[in-house]
């Protein structure tokens, strides 16, 4: 690696001149040190696009492309591109390729979005390497396991073995020298971007959450990651990816997420955080700190236990010097989209790939009438094959009263042999003259391909080539654009949505909706007067049940001080308007009295009826 003391002072000090970081994107973070850093920073990069787990596939090229036109593999020595073979169990190294999660995707719960399918850590690897790894901590260890492929002179790049760090001994991948920075940035990125959920993940060995809070890493893997970032400093390969991740547009057609990685923009960052200028304030060195201090809020996840049948609490992240909130709250509106047709092929009993051509006889084996195809065949799970080695094959729906603008959302994998290999093949989706081509993966994944300018009463499924063979599992029809942004802005309330303004904490329950799945999304008010954006939109179902919530005199769907006083007005007044005489009966004895009241209040104070 050969990184000398002199280099890293000097990307450290000018790294800012190398990335177009768009002028005050870190501006909420200047003058913050600490923990109140680190959610400013979190503040700044959570809300990003949401990209497809099968688009990763096609953002490789503008994010990994090295100079040459191959991806610049972190895990090998092999030169892959867009066109590479996916494996889904590689045997050797140089098989193919895999999208990795270098922060495994076990460590925050599977496939949980956002974190499951960003950019910014998911990164092309040889896939054999990949599933070495699995999901071990990166670490240190001496001697350790390689593995290399002569016949295509080829070979892994880090190393697995037991830990030889202080502090940790279980088996680690070691990266390779020339990347161990680059990863302890991803990390550093990672519990950054999540930290207001980090504390909620099954987490794993490299994390500990309960012993160093907001830090997130375990004490080994926070000093080794340090030392990491120190000895293998930002690259220019890094910051060409993080400018990638952040905006790539080809043909106006947007590649990126739309948030940046601020440990690559700025390196001296993690030192603020977790090394040796804790308790100092950061400055970027161009920004003076606002006499306000302006964060984007982050509206955090439902919480459940908080969710009635008609009424449910929002929680956000501050916004810094506000004066107060604004909730909206709206029914979560579909796209519009009328669905025309589902299709399971719940008739198909195979259990292997059938040998007869079944294109003409359709209807024995579909839900609905009038399909028609060529070269299809049975096959397992309830699914048809499309297409032999040598003929390529395809499927045209029934005739449907399409519209101008169609989506078809498809289930489907590759055609993978006894052998397992995959054909790694392509889907064509069109509608008269109108079509689009997408990459099938090697497990079943649903595909949503939106045709517009669609002038025909069919939807045709087809191979682009013979040997491109694949499954099909689903097929669902829609008239109109299902990916539609569902946000719309409301000014006025009633049990349906709600706008609520004033709101001087970072939560608020929302009460008396009717039953429903709702979106809501909070900004702030300033205290000069200025807001910010509307923040990241979470969604709660509600199911409009009338439960008996015992202790609920008022109906609003919680038992709290207001009940108390609904009961007490209730017996000096005898005025019942309103109340729910039934749950105010909390001593079950059928009368509701002076004893009912005791009983509740004596909740309110201990919790225990």
């Amino acid at each position: 690696m050969k990184k000398t003391i002199t280099l890293l002072l000097t990307m450290l000090m000018g790294i800012t001149a190398w990335a177009d970081i768009p002028d005050g994107y870190y501006r909420n973070a200047v003058g913050k040190s600490d923990e109140a850093l680190m959610t400013a920073l979190e503040g700044i990069i959570y809300t990003h696009s949401l990209l497809g787990y099968n688009f990763l596939w096609d953002c490789y090229p503008y994010t990994d492309a090295g100079d040459d036109g191959y991806y610049i593999d972190m895990y090998s020595t092999c030169k892959y591109n867009h066109d590479t073979y996916h494996p889904g169990n590689a045997s050797y190294v140089g098989q193919g390729l895999n999208r990795e999660h270098s922060f495994p995707k076990s460590w925050f719960g599977g496939e949980v979005s956002p974190m499951f399918t960003d950019l910014t850590m998911i990164i092309p690897a040889d896939a054999y390497v990949n599933q070495r790894r699995s999901n071990y901590p990166y670490g240190v260890c001496a001697g350790g396991i390689t593995y290399t492929t002569d016949s295509l002179g080829v070979s892994m790049l880090g190393k697995l073995g037991k830990s030889t760090y202080n502090g940790y001994s279980e088996r680690v991948f070691e990266p390779d020298d020339e990347y161990k920075g680059d990863f302890a940035r991803i990390y550093f990125y990672m519990v950054t971007c999540y930290k207001s959920v980090v504390g909620t993940w099954p987490g794993c060995d490299q994390l500990d959450y309960e012993t160093n809070g907001y830090k997130a890493f375990s004490s080994w893997s926070m000093q080794m990651l340090m030392e990491w970032h120190r000895a293998d400093p930002v690259s220019p390969k890094e910051i060409a990816r993080n400018e990638a991740v952040y905006k790539s547009i080809d043909h106006g057609k947007d590649y990126g997420q739309g948030n940046r990685n601020p440990f690559v923009d700025h390196p001296e960052l993690a030192e603020y955080i977790w090394g040796t200028k804790q308790h100092e304030t950061w400055t970027d060195g161009t920004t003076p700190p606002d006499t306000i201090v302006k964060i984007d809020p982050v509206m955090l996840p439902v919480d459940t236990t908080a969710v009635t049948g008609h009424a449910f609490r929002a929680d956000w992240t501050s916004g810094g010097d506000v004066s107060s909130y604004t909730l909206k709250v709206n029914p979560h509106q579909d796209s519009g989209a009328t669905l025309l047709m589902t299709e399971t092929f719940s008739k198909v009993n195979a259990s292997a790939d059938g040998k007869d051509d079944i294109g003409t006889q359709l209807d024995t084996f579909t839900d609905n009438p009038g399909w028609t195809g060529y070269k299809v065949y049975t096959a397992a799970n309830h699914s048809l094959k499309l297409g032999t080695s040598t003929v390529a094959g395809y499927l045209i729906t029934p005739e449907l009263q399409l519209g101008q603008t169609v989506s078809v959302v498809v289930n489907a994998k590759n055609w993978i042999n006894s052998s397992g290999v995959s054909d790694g093949s392509s889907m064509v989706v069109s509608c008269g003259n109108v079509s689009q081509t997408v990459m099938l993966s090697d497990t079943p994944a649903d595909y949503t391909i939106v045709l517009d300018g669609c002038t025909e009463s069919k939807v045709k499924i087809s191979m682009t080539a013979a040997k491109k063979r694949f499954y099909v599992y689903n097929v669902e029809v829609y008239n109109g654009d299902v990916t539609a942004p569902r946000r719309e802005i409301v000014e006025q309330g009633d049990s349906t949505w709600r706008m609520v303004s004033g709101i001087a904490d970072t939560c608020y329950t929302v009460k008396a909706l009717q039953g429903g799945t709702y979106g809501y999304t909070v900004k702030a008010i300033y205290t000069d007067g200025t807001e910010s954006v509307w923040s990241n939109i979470q969604l709660v179902t509600l199911t409009g049940i009338e439960d008996l919530l015992i202790g609920d005199v008022n109906n609003d769907g919680f038992v709290d001080i207001s009940d108390a006083t609904a009961l007490i007005n209730y017996l000096l007044s005898g005025d019942a308007s309103d109340l729910d005489l039934e749950a105010a009966d909390v001593a079950h004895d059928g009368m509701v009295d002076i004893s009912d009241a005791t009983a509740l209040i004596n909740y309110l104070l201990n919790g225990n009826w």
